[in-house]
């Protein structure tokens, strides 16, 4: 064969072997970043699926390493949906401490985490079609990230460590492993009887701040079915989903407004829906909320009224231990501070300033029959219905106009729209939140030890007036807005 010809055919060959070499070199590194980065992925995604289980964001700062050093690689490819898919995995990642710390209301987070956790599984999938780790492997780590998690479909919800600051990942890769939760988890930990909520057992493991039980339309408190409680997604059952979330953010309101826990540490928030057949029922029991489902026609379900829910929850506070009168005067000044404390819960879940807002107690717990807005006006006592059935609201809002009577426990329901429209006064005098700076006045009042016993009307006014000299100064704005709440309704401060 012509030399020249050989040389042609040696060099064509060389560099058919040359192109192939870089060709797999360049297979082999597209794959290795792909697997580097699908490690990254996964091992971070173990903190998104534990927090969606147990309502718990332990995880260190997620890592992005493997993606800023082999992001490049995918970026490169002629097709650019899967750089953008993985890409879209780590925005969610990045927005996952934020969605985590409770900056959005209950349903807005569950939304949102719910798009960003399917954003990540959509990014382990695609990282590993080109990493090939294995099917199995792949619904193994996606499974985690479903809403509710692996323990909600095997019908309980992965451990929640008490008191865990940071987990490591590979802590809470084991903890959200489905093949783990059994041998760790008793449920919700807690249980009713007549003297209250209790553990489950001396070896629960788990304690959740709030639990939601089931009475199944029936009238007892013991051996009930828990259907929803820390770290569970919603059920399905509007009144445990709603009484749920006003439990949250009855909890959230405490501590974010006045720095309050609720339930006390180590403790738990019971409630107990369906309770009754056709019950209008909406209450504190002394160690639950015990709510009725109404009868649809009178009244709907106590569920759907926040500032209701989150109204009686809090006389699980210690705080409120002065407030013990139910009748006349005293008993009044107790209904008005659950309103109060109530409504102004309502309008923070709502952002709404008091400008804003609507004052309406128990808004939508009147039926369809019914001729009315709600149970009780802060605005306008005696507006919120007037109905054949009902009567009209009997609510005053003037001590010239107080109701003495025998009935109503001495006329606690009509008497609270005293305070009540005090305290309206106040907050839109003040404007902005109310639960700024009015109710920063009221909540040092309630809480104040000059506070006596079962106060009064003029008792609480007097130190209502007190507490806001000593805050925001005396004869400020403040000073002067509560003693004109106070002497519009009739109730002296001196």
């Amino acid at each position: 064969m012509d030399s020249a010809w050989f040389a042609a055919i040696s060099a064509v060959g060389v560099s058919l072997i040359t192109a192939f070499g870089a060709w797999l070199r360049a297979r082999t590194n597209v794959r290795t970043a792909a697997r580097l980065i699908y490690s990254e992925l996964t091992r971070n995604s173990t903190a998104v699926a534990y927090f969606r289980q147990t309502g718990h964001w332990v995880a260190p700062p997620l890592s992005r390493s493997a993606w800023d050093s082999h992001g490049a690689v995918l970026a490169r490819r002629r097709k650019s949906a899967p750089f953008e898919t993985v890409h879209g995995g780590y925005e969610a990642l990045e927005l996952a401490p934020f969605l985590a710390d409770g900056a959005l209301a209950p349903a807005a987070q569950d939304q949102w985490l719910s798009g960003e956790a399917d954003r990540l599984v959509a990014a382990i999938r695609e990282i590993d079609a080109i990493a090939r780790m294995g099917d199995e492997r792949v619904e193994r780590w996606t499974r985690r990230l479903e809403a509710g998690g692996p323990g909600v479909a095997g019908g309980a919800p992965p451990l929640a460590l008490r008191n865990p600051g940071l987990i490591s990942l590979a802590l809470l890769d084991r903890l959200t492993e489905t093949a783990v939760l059994p041998l760790l988890y008793e449920g919700p930990g807690v249980t009713l009887t007549a003297e209250g909520v209790q553990p489950i057992s001396e070896t629960a493991q788990v304690v959740a701040r709030h639990v939601v039980f089931d009475a199944r339309s029936g009238t007892e408190k013991e051996g009930l079915t828990p259907v929803r409680w820390t770290g569970m997604g919603p059920i399905g059952d509007a009144a445990a989903d709603e009484t749920y979330d006003a439990l949250v953010t009855a909890s959230r309101f405490m501590d974010e407004a006045y720095g309050v826990s609720l339930p006390s540490a180590g403790g738990t928030l019971t409630a107990i829906v369906h309770f009754g057949e056709d019950s209008a029922i909406g209450g504190w029991d002394g160690h639950s909320m015990v709510i009725g489902d109404g009868d649809g026609t009178i009244f709907n379900r106590y569920s759907v009224c926040l500032d209701v829910i989150a109204g009686q929850a809090y006389w699980s506070l210690s705080e409120l231990g002065r407030f013990q009168g139910y009748f006349g005067e005293q008993g009044a000044l107790t209904i008005s501070v659950r309103d109060v404390l109530g409504l102004l819960t309502k309008q923070y879940a709502a952002r709404q300033p008091a400008e804003e807002a609507d004052w309406l107690v128990g808004e939508g717990l009147l039926g369809p029959t019914i001729t009315g807005v709600a149970l009780r006006s802060m605005k306008e006592p005696g507006t919120a219905y007037d109905d054949e059935t009902l009567g009209k609201d009997p609510q005053v809002h003037h001590m010239d106009d107080y109701v003495r009577t025998g009935r109503d426990n001495g006329g606690i329901h009509t008497n609270s729209g005293i305070p009540n429209h005090a305290f309206y006064r106040l907050a839109t005098a003040l404007g902005g939140y109310a639960w700024g700076r009015a109710g920063r006045i009221w909540w040092l009042a309630i809480t104040s030890d000059d506070l006596p016993e079962n106060p009064g009307f003029a008792d609480f006014a007097r130190v209502a007036v007190r507490v806001a000299a000593i805050r925001y100064g005396d004869d400020g704005e403040e000073h002067r807005a509560v003693r004109e709440a106070w002497h519009a309704v009739g109730v002296p401060t001196e």
